[in-house]
Parts: structure tokens; C-alpha cells; sequence
């Protein structure tokens, strides 16, 4: 199988931006992949159990509905509900696209969140935060990408739109191309001299249970 990436991200400056939403009808992919929470470590939706003709309306409304909510305190949500009513265009043309949420589970996103909420950019600086933030939702998300991919029986060349954060889909590019430990440490850790392959889970234990919780499961250190 060779698919055809088409990345796309949308602002999260609090306006409104359908730049997902236009490569929806542009490319009309197979496979779309959302930087949602998959929970339990499962990125399927229930959409994908389901023909286009009987895709069940219900829940697409409740997707409509929690967007327009979550909306009121992040207007860039209203982009996201543009791009679902693309993609129910699609599905009532007949063109069965597939629909994942590929990020880690709520818990480790809430927490991400709420940690380093008012952190930004000295963030940037703490290997913690390269942690939480990127590597060990990265992995989940590379690890998700890979198993959407195995188990999919449609066509030989899908094209896949990914609804990732630019920087997010950099990383997991990285990780899909089959890294070296020694390489995937250098990539995220390698210029904290404070932390080693051998001392940062401990060190991660001692400052979030959350963020350690999601270690343990995915981490190659």
C-alpha cells in the first residue's frame, strides 16, 4: 500500500479557518484522521462500522452539537463543524470516507492542558513539556496511523487527509519511518542534558502520575 498523505491545519487563534473543511471536497479522501482523543486507545468512530446510505444521523448531530459548544469558548471549533458537514456531503454522494481520532485519551490531553495552560513559551524550554506534549501523544498518534493503515481493505493507493497540527504531523512522520531508539531519543530529548534514557521515567513518575500513566504504556524508554 501507498498512500497519498494531504496535510492540512486549521488555526487555533480563536478564528475561524476551512482550510480542512475545502480539502474535504478538493481531495475526497478515503481515510481522514483527526487530532481528536481516541479513547481507550481506539481511533475508530462509529461512523466506520456503517455504509454511506446508513451512516447514523444521531450521533453525526451529537458531533455537531458538542463542536457548536465547545465553539462558544473556542470559536475555531465552528471550522471543525464545517469540515463535517463536508464530509457528510461525501458520504451522500457515496464515497464511504473513513473518519479516526488518532490523539492520546481525554485524561492525557485534559491534563496536558491544564499543566501548562499558562506555561507558554517558557514551556518550550523543559523536556517535560516536549514529553507531554509531543512525544508521548505523537507516539500514540503514530501508532494509531499505522494500525488504521494495516487494517484498511479498500484501495491500493488511499489518500488520507490529515487533520494534525503541522508540527504534530512532522514528528509522526518521523516516528512512522522506523527510528532507531538511539535516533527517537536525540530527535525529542536530545538537547536536555538534565535527563537520560535511563533516569527520565523516574523523573516523570515524581512530577504528574498522568503524564507517567501514558509513559509506561508507550514509551520505548
Amino acid at each position: 500500500m501507498k498512500p497519498k498523505f494531504v496535510q492540512f491545519s486549521i488555526s487555533e487563534e480563536n478564528r475561524l479557518d476551512y482550510r480542512q473543511a475545502r480539502a474535504v471536497l478538493k481531495y475526497r479522501p478515503d481515510i481522514i484522521i483527526f487530532e481528536s482523543a481516541a479513547e481507550k486507545f481506539n481511533p475508530e468512530t462509529v461512523f466506520n462500522k456503517y455504509s454511506p446510505e446508513n451512516k447514523p444521523l444521531a450521533e453525526f448531530r451529537k458531533v455537531q452539537s458538542d463542536l457548536r459548544k465547545v465553539s462558544k469558548r473556542f470559536k475555531d471549533a465552528l471550522s471543525d463543524v464545517k469540515t463535517w458537514e463536508n464530509i457528510a456531503q461525501l458520504w451522500r454522494e457515496g464515497h464511504n470516507v473513513l473518519v479516526y481520532n488518532v490523539d492520546a485519551p481525554r485524561e492525557m490531553r485534559r491534563e496536558f492542558f491544564d499543566v501548562w495552560r499558562h506555561m507558554y513559551p517558557c514551556a518550550l524550554k523543559n523536556w517535560l513539556w516536549v514529553a507531554s506534549r509531543f512525544y508521548i501523544r505523537e507516539v500514540i498518534m503514530a501508532g494509531h496511523v499505522t494500525n488504521i493503515l494495516k487494517k484498511y481493505k479498500g484501495k491500493t493507493n488511499p489518500t488520507v487527509l490529515v487533520c494534525l497540527q503541522k508540527t504534530h504531523w512532522v514528528h509522526v512522520k518521523f516516528l512512522l519511518s522506523h527510528p532507531t531508539k538511539a535516533q527517537i531519543w536525540k530527535y525529542y530529548f536530545g538537547k536536555f542534558k538534565e535527563v537520560t534514557p535511563r533516569t527520565i521515567g523516574g523523573k516523570i513518575k515524581a512530577a504528574n502520575k498522568v503524564f507517567y500513566k501514558y509513559w509506561k504504556k508507550v514509551s520505548a524508554f
